[in-house]
């Protein structure tokens, strides 16, 4: 019974010896990383902030396609392990485009605001798996509130109307303004458009034909127009 004692203590102190010893390494080869990287910059403070944070945490690993690997990704198991979550990550998005309009100061695309919220407040990135061997890897709780932070600030400035109550303006989803712009001109082409046979196959039905704007949402209170082929227009 000692003996297996001894064996099992053994073999843990091995795992455990070769885990931190190759977690510690690949912490140094992180630091040396973050440390001789040449990043390019925004004139923005805060940008900046998000594009070292990423860069940081190793998003470029799965996120984009040419991130410089570190030398153990060739080893077997290592490997398919590596090339799984960057096929996997990869596809389900692409950092690119989130660092161009960084170093440029543009508007982020909407649904990447949106992926990035919510890995963000579910912490679901960076996978458990990964921060296991990345300790630099892990977000605290400040460095989540400095992106989400960076989001509202995305989604106040370019997304958000003129007349949007403050509380509304970090939302995913805009809110309608209150009044819109109205050229009259626009106006007058659209409604001949609308009332114009000549758009449909035989030139003989217009748009208003079936979506009289006498009628409440342009339909007499029938989920579908019916259409000229279907039974005739109603």
């Amino acid at each position: 019974m000692k003996k297996v004692t001894r064996i099992a203590a053994i073999s843990i102190a091995a795992v455990a010896l070769v885990y931190f010893g190759l977690a510690g390494y690949v912490w140094h080869l992180d630091t040396q990383r973050m440390e001789n990287s040449s990043v390019l910059r925004s004139a923005v403070q805060q940008n900046n902030q998000v594009l070292g944070l990423l860069r940081e945490k190793g998003c470029d690993y799965c996120h984009t396609p040419s991130a410089s690997l570190p030398f153990y990704a060739s080893f077997p198991i290592a490997k398919q392990l590596m090339e799984y979550d960057i096929r996997l990550g990869y596809s389900s998005f692409n950092l690119e485009p989130v660092r161009s309009a960084l170093i440029k100061d543009r508007p982020q695309a909407q649904s990447d605001l949106n992926k990035i919220e919510w890995v963000m407040q579910h912490k679901t990135m960076p996978p458990a798996r990964y921060v296991a061997l990345h300790w630099a890897g892990q977000i605290n709780p400040d460095e989540r509130e400095i992106i989400l932070a960076w989001i509202a600030q995305q989604r106040a400035r370019y997304y958000a109307s003129a007349d949007t109550a403050q509380p509304h303006r970090n939302e995913r989803f805009n809110r309608s303004p209150k009044t819109l712009p109205v050229d009259g001109q626009k106006v007058a082409l659209g409604f001949r458009l609308f009332h114009d046979p000549r758009l449909s196959g035989d030139n003989t039905l217009s748009c208003a034909h079936c979506h009289s704007l006498e009628y409440r949402r342009g339909r007499r209170k029938k989920n579908l127009s019916r259409g000229r082929w279907r039974g005739g227009a109603d």
